[in-house]
């Protein structure tokens, strides 16, 4: 339990000043499907997103359809992926901003992370109005991969 509150801790330190002044958008640009627009690399990670206050109900309908694309995929990666992938809502606001904490761990290295791309490999036809709903909601993001350095319990 005292590891959980640690992480967040450290990413909500460490990622709000990031957040504020990240704000990356999706751009239209075509992409070779391929190949990852957001693959993580380390052992474990934490993506910090800031969203509008009034839009989080959006947001967790986007969280919940990511869901569904992660548990019917047929690719066995993407369970993988949703077994270490646990999201977090800080009582916190930033900025005005709601606060979700996205901890992954272990990561599936190298494997697609992008929410969006993600949801479109399993819900082609929804994915442009759950992207609609994810954007306008969208205020900040901040990723955070870490390696492990030491285990407190050995």
């Amino acid at each position: 339990m005292y590891s959980r509150v640690a992480i967040l801790s450290v990413a909500i330190t460490t990622n709000i000043a990031l957040c504020t002044s990240l704000v990356t958008t999706q751009q239209g640009a075509a992409h070779d499907p391929s190949v990852p627009v957001l693959p993580l690399t380390s052992d474990a990670a934490l993506i910090t997103i800031l969203i509008k206050p009034d839009k989080t109900a959006d947001f967790e309908l986007v969280l919940s359809k990511l869901k569904q694309a992660l548990q019917h995929s047929d690719k066995p990666e993407r369970k993988r992926q949703a077994a270490g992938w646990t999201v977090f809502k800080s009582s916190q606001p930033v900025h005005g901003n709601t606060v979700y904490i996205m901890r992954i761990e272990p990561v599936v290295k190298g494997e697609e992370y992008d929410i969006t791309r993600l949801i479109a490999e399993v819900f082609p036809v929804e994915v442009q109005e759950i992207f609609s709903k994810y954007r306008d909601a969208f205020a900040g993001r901040a990723i955070t991969e870490l390696t492990p350095v030491m285990e407190m319990a050995r």
